[in-house]
């Protein structure tokens, strides 16, 4: 009898103990702050569109692809002059774990004195897809923002949002 019941015990704790930490880690979920940005040497810009794209400093296996869309069909030339811009963001944090970002919140504008062309755009949780094993789902917490800057060797590009995952 005395046998029976730990058998039956110890078949309980060994039950517990490998259901308990798979549902204790499916309901866990951790905050991070991606910070991504990358270098372009010879960023691809017609009239209508804007392209940045390479390896994102940080973790290995990072890559940064910014693409901002006039929304008029002309990106602004004259010093000053800034318009709305539709941008779209594929990061990949890491090897199969890619965040892609679309919103129409952006603005181009070319600086009044250098002429160099310059895009932000804020986005939300409703602006990301996420596509990927390591994680179920992503959230980003408050506003992310995408950032670009032409500068005289080349183009950078920031991503930043804190995101749930």
């Amino acid at each position: 009898m005395f046998s029976r019941t730990q058998t039956t015990a110890a078949a309980a704790v060994a039950a517990l103990s490998v259901l308990l930490p798979t549902a204790a880690s499916a309901a866990t979920t951790t905050t991070e702050n991606l910070s991504r940005r990358t270098y372009d040497s010879a960023p691809e810009r017609t009239a209508g569109t804007w392209r940045i794209d390479g390896a994102t400093a940080g973790p290995l296996g990072g890559y940064l692809d910014v693409t901002a869309t006039a929304a008029d069909g002309t990106l602004p030339t004259a010093p000053g002059a800034c318009e709305a811009v539709d941008v779209t963001a594929v990061l990949t944090v890491s090897p199969g774990e890619v965040l892609t970002v679309e919103t129409s919140n952006g603005e181009a504008c070319v600086h009044q004195f250098g002429g160099t062309l310059s895009v932000n755009a804020y986005f939300g949780k409703k602006d990301v897809t996420y596509a990927g094993s390591e994680h179920s789902k992503v959230k980003v917490v408050g506003d992310g923002l995408l950032g670009a800057g032409q500068l005289f060797t080349g183009a950078q590009a920031t991503f930043d949002a804190t995101v749930r995952w």
